[in-house]
């Protein structure tokens, strides 16, 4: 161990190294395999597949399913190295390969199931969801039962039982295990939480720390040993950790074991400081999607101050006792000799530490500004869907969301052509002709039977009911884009182009309600010149009546 550095013992980390794929081998251990090793969190999906195995039937197909990097050919690997499973079961590790040079993926798959048979020792498979797709598609009609079985998982609702079980198939499907979950504590993610524990935890046992801190005798002054020792700080995996829970809702990124490793040890062995690296490096994915939230574009007051001062090189006092206190993190910044980006860079580092006290504290005078209240807040509406019994506090809490930012929000959106309407609480904008301006009375509300019966909470959202009058409309699901979106229309914001995604989403609730309007027995015109006029319809007969606007 002695001759590894710091740099080489995370090299196990990045999605090149010959560790970020595991297959059978028969080679000599050696101190990097211990390293791996040491970064092992077992997941609940190998929990359960490992449960289900035990009592797995002959002739069974078990599918082991998801995304290249996911953890499958190391879960699998593990299992064929087991005693209990070793002569029990026949493995297929990689669905993506074949058997011979001139095979197909898809013919090898063929093969495999052409001599397996109700007597067979139970067949366990990893197979990518795509692969999977495929041999439904173009798999050989004697296979017509297992395809057939693959076209109902793959049409199966995510929220379905765990394994997903038709005939004598099986499916463990990492897209059914999330790895980021909504917790009222903000622990988002209890396996990174687990990962960076065995990464960074301070014991003797911890090949990891063991190198840093020798590393750290000898050469403080290298980025690696100041990012390891940043990373150790349990305030900053939380920040790291929201941030990407919010890629994952935000940008929809599925965030696969590799790319999480390849992600850390970007953060790590990265050009400059860990907080830096988070935000350049367009060749991480994950890098990519949580660059998106760089604090540095953040631009209050307060925070464009801050860099003016800095960059004129003013006198701060404060800042040069805080600066010389992140020396204790082997992080330096010479005031004498001010580098373009230096303001940047501190201003990312302040919005890393926000949850941690370092020195005099000069970096929580801008907490205010890095707050994640919109975030917690979709959590907490997200938990009061998932909990709802119809207790009276719930429903008020929950009528709060529904009423001044749900149907206030998509109220506004709906009448953002027609500011007459701002201070009506229940017309809908329906249309404009003639330079006449066309309403409808609307009354959107929850549909508390709906909310309290359905299943409304997911691993990435949350399910919204609502009724016009006494109809029920289709439900809705609300992402965090959405979510926020509403947030700034409620808020004066005019939506713009980058907003379309969540912009498709509003227009399609706009038009349900919009067509439910349509029937209803009275309208409104507004002409422009302050008057109002109405028609309601009455049996046969449609009264018109004139008011002031």
């Amino acid at each position: 161990m002695s001759a590894i550095t710091l740099r080489k013992a995370l090299g196990v980390l990045a999605k090149s190294s010959s560790f970020s794929v595991t297959t059978v081998t028969h080679r000599q251990k050696d101190e990097f395999d211990q390293l791996k090793e040491q970064l092992f969190v077992k997941q609940e999906i190998e929990t359960e597949l490992q449960r289900y195995l035990d009592v797995a039937k002959p002739g069974e197909i078990i599918f082991l399913c998801g995304s290249s990097g996911d953890g499958k050919s190391e879960i699998l690997t593990r299992c064929q190295s087991d005693p209990r499973y070793q002569r029990r079961f026949s493995f297929h590790l990689d669905a993506t390969h074949s058997f011979a040079p001139r095979q197909s993926a898809i013919d090898a798959l063929n093969d495999l199931f052409a001599n397996h048979h109700q007597q067979s020792s139970p067949l366990l498979i990893g197979i990518n969801t795509g692969m999977l797709a495929n041999f439904a598609r173009e798999g050989a009609e004697c296979h017509q039962a297992i395809r057939s079985a693959i076209d109902s998982f793959l049409s199966a609702q995510q929220d379905a039982s765990r394994p997903y079980r038709k005939e004598n198939c099986s499916f463990f499907d990492f897209e059914h295990y999330p790895k980021f979950q909504f917790n009222e504590n903000k622990n988002y993610s209890s396996f990174i939480k687990a990962l960076l524990d065995n990464l960074t935890r301070d014991d003797d046992n911890n090949l990891f720390q063991f190198i840093f801190r020798r590393d750290e005798s000898v050469n403080p002054d290298l980025k690696e040993v100041a990012n390891f020792k940043l990373l150790c700080i349990p305030g900053v995996q939380n920040v790291l950790i929201t941030q990407l829970f919010k890629a994952r809702l935000i940008k929809d990124q599925f965030v696969t074991t590799r790319t999480l490793l390849d992600f850390l040890h970007h953060l790590l062995m990265g050009p400059g400081y860990l907080f830096d690296n988070l935000f350049t490096g367009a060749e991480n994915d994950l890098i990519k999607k949580v660059s998106d939230f760089d604090p540095a574009r953040l631009h209050t007051y307060e925070l464009d101050q801050f860099v003016l001062r800095y960059e004129l090189g003013l006198v701060d006092a404060e800042l040069d006792d805080f600066l010389a206190a992140l020396e204790s993190l082997h992080i330096k910044f010479d005031r004498q000799c001010v580098k373009p980006g230096d303001a940047t860079s501190l201003i990312r580092l302040f919005w890393l530490l926000q949850h941690e006290s370092l020195g005099n504290d000069y970096h929580r005078r801008f907490s205010a500004f890095f707050n994640e209240s919109l975030f917690e807040r979709y959590s907490e509406i997200w938990h009061l869907h998932r909990n709802y019994t119809a207790d009276p506090e719930q429903k008020r809490s929950l009528n709060r969301f529904y009423a001044f930012e749900l149907i206030a929000g998509i109220q506004r959106y709906a009448n953002r052509k027609a500011p007459e309407l701002s201070m009506q609480k229940e017309e809908f904008f329906l249309g404009e002709f003639g330079g006449v301006k066309i309403t409808a009375p609307v009354e959107v509300k929850p549909d508390w039977d709906a909310i309290r019966n359905k299943h409304t909470a997911h691993p990435t959202g949350f399910d919204v009911y609502l009724k016009v009058g006494q109809n029920p409309l289709p439900h809705i699901h609300i992402g965090l884009n959405l979510f926020e979106l509403l947030d700034k229309l409620n808020n004066g914001y005019r939506p713009n182009k980058y907003d379309k995604n969540a912009i498709v989403l509003l227009d399609e609730i706009v038009e349900l309600i919009a067509e439910q309007a349509k029937s209803s027995s009275e309208i409104k015109f507004y002409d422009g010149r302050q008057r109002v006029y109405r028609a309601k319809a009455d049996d046969d007969m449609i009264t018109i009546s004139g008011m002031e606007g």
